[in-house]
């Protein structure tokens, strides 16, 4: 490919329609006198080319005219500032994915003769090698990069001998290899070891057999450069490599050869940057214990301790501080004899200890909780940011009773939050302790979704009867604007009694004293009910709770489509899916 000229040829030099045509006609006289048979053929193919020539012409005109256009504008690229046209340059390959890393970078090369010199001239652009790539280019790639660090990805690839020998061209390279990523859909991932080099500061190894990990042992060295290690069914010889100033450990479905204890502990004590841990499906042998210590970890973003045992889940918990991890999620094995969550839930707030504060920084609160456990996290917008707190946890035999409970002590939401609470399916909503939460504990809650099966007409009778709360006659939740019965499985008329006892005379209903004694904390007006199902609320319902309630606040939500009151579709955007802007259209069809 040659290298692009920034001028352009001009136009002098113009095809003459006249002078066609009379070079035509001399040639036309010449070749077939006046009366002969052929002539008038000859014409019609004439006329037909001169058409075709016309056309031609007309073509070259609007190509000269485009030339002209694109003489001015690399004339004024030519003129820019080089700074500039660096910022540019390296703005267009900022982000860019490794397969198409090459076709822009070919693409660039021909805006300019400058780009194109830096391009073909300058190793660090010739550093990105992926199995996709036919081999003749790998081949061009490794020699246009020279002595530059290069960073490699094994993807698929259907065919084992094509996959083979990508590996035996990189292997003199290997040496070179600073970022390494073996996928399990490799074809020759086992034979992909022998590229796990002394200098690499990242490396993803993902293998396919979960029976059998693979061990990345030979010619390893102390690994002392790794920054990012993710292992997936592989395992590394631990007792030899020297794994310090790691940012991010994963670990994922290593059934057996995983690390000790101990070995886990020194790669974490020896990483004070670590910023991702996450140990997934890991077998960790405890193995002796010497040092008991307390590990800080100030830059520690995300704590994933997923399907392990509960000792090892402790050891971890016991042995760091996060001050600053945004998310937790621990799902443990307990103890078959003696369950007990308790443990693990007190060293988690340990090892958290600022998690109130995380949690009170203006986002809003969401509690979700089922059988096995619960999951608390924060949205803003209404929509996930990966940034935002949240914590779960997951236990087998594990009482989410128990565990709401810990969670309420450990945070203590101040009153002026918006937070929701979910309860799951098979939650059930009869445990004495979670009425006394209702009626005590959750008194922030501002947004209330049941979908459990086993019935909620208990809440409702709660949330319509006052309580004392400190000496003081109160209501349960009494910040509760949003009720959204997720589930067919209550009864119509203990939610109007509700209603009446609870919001009687506050909005377009029957005017006068509501029953009961007056009330310092008076509930805050319901602003949004929503109800699953016809089934669950005839007519007569629906217009006694517009009377209570006011118009427009009731919707229905019949096979998890939102309908309003007359039961037209509600056509917004699901926030849960798609990030919120606040220009987004909604439509309502009739």
């Amino acid at each position: 490919m040659q290298p692009p000229s920034d001028s352009v040829p001009d136009a002098a030099a113009e095809i003459s329609l006249p002078e066609v045509h009379a070079e035509k006609n001399s040639l036309s006289s010449d070749f077939h006198p006046a009366g002969s048979p052929d002539l008038s053929a000859l014409d019609r193919e004439i006329a037909a080319l001169d058409i075709t020539l016309v056309t031609m012409h007309k073509n070259l005109h609007h190509q000269l005219a485009e030339t002209r256009k694109l003489r001015d504008t690399l004339g004024a690229i030519s003129r820019l500032p080089t700074e500039l046209m660096i910022e540019i340059f390296l703005n267009e390959l900022e982000e860019v994915a490794i397969k198409e890393y090459y076709p822009r970078v070919m693409a660039l090369s021909q805006v300019c003769a400058a780009w194109y010199s830096i391009i073909h001239n300058t190793a660090n652009f010739w550093a990105h090698v992926h199995s996709d790539f036919p081999l003749p280019v790998v081949d061009k790639i490794l020699h246009k990069s020279r002595n530059t660090p290069l960073t490699v990805e094994c993807g698929f690839l259907l065919m084992g001998t094509v996959a083979t020998a990508f590996v035996d061209m990189l292997i003199p390279s290997a040496k070179r290899i600073r970022s390494l990523a073996v996928s399990s859909d490799f074809a020759a991932w086992s034979e992909a070891t022998t590229l796990v080099g002394p200098k690499l500061e990242r490396l993803e190894y993902r293998a396919i057999d979960i029976s059998n990990p693979v061990f990345l042992g030979g010619g390893v060295g102390r690994l002392d450069g790794l920054r990012e290690l993710t292992l997936q069914n592989a395992c590394l010889p631990w007792s030899f490599v020297s794994l310090k100033g790691l940012e991010t450990l994963r670990l994922l479905l290593i059934t057996s050869g995983g690390p000790l204890m101990s070995q886990l502990r020194s790669m974490i004590a020896e990483s004070p940057s670590l910023r991702y841990l996450i140990l997934n499906h890991v077998s960790i042998s405890p193995g002796p214990q010497t040092d008991t210590s307390t590990i800080t970890l100030p830059s520690l973003r995300q704590l994933h301790l997923i399907q392990l045992s509960q000792s090892t889940i402790q050891s971890i918990l016991n042995a760091i501080r996060a001050p600053a991890c945004l998310d937790t999620n621990v799902t443990c094995y307990l103890h078959p004899v003696t369950p007990d969550p308790s443990p693990v839930l007190l060293s988690l707030s340990q090892t958290i200890p600022h998690i109130q504060s995380a949690f009170n920084e203006g986002y809003q609160l969401c509690i979700n909780v089922t059988s096995r456990g619960f999951r608390c996290y924060t949205e803003r917008e209404r929509y996930w940011d990966a940034d935002e707190p949240r914590i779960e946890v997951e236990m087998q035999e594990i009482s989410p009773y128990k565990a709401l409970d810990w969670f309420l002590n450990l945070l203590k939401p101040p009153p002026n939050r918006s937070s929701t609470l979910t309860l799951g399916p098979d939650f059930n909503i009869l445990e004495p302790s979670f009425a006394y939460a209702v009626n005590h504990k959750l008194r922030f809650v501002t947004s209330l979704h049941l979908t459990t099966d086993f019935g909620v007409d208990p809440v409702l009778k709660q949330l319509g009867r006052q309580v004392t709360h400190h000496g003081t006659p109160s209501w349960p939740m009494p910040r509760l604007s949003t009720l959204n019965l997720g589930t067919a499985c209550f009864s119509g008329s203990t939610l109007i009694d509700t209603l009446k006892n609870r919001y009687k005379g506050r909005k377009g209903g029957k005017k006068g004293k509501s029953k009961g004694p007056r009330t310092a904390n008076k509930p805050v007006p319901l602003t949004s009910l929503v109800v699953v199902g016809q089934q669950s609320m005839d007519e007569e319902y629906s217009d006694e709770v517009e009377e209570i309630l006011g118009p427009g606040v009731m919707d229905w939500d019949i096979d998890g489509e939102d309908y309003d009151e007359d039961y037209s579709y509600d056509d917004d955007m699901d926030y849960w899916d798609e990030p919120y802007h606040e220009d987004h259209p909604s439509s309502t069809s009739d």
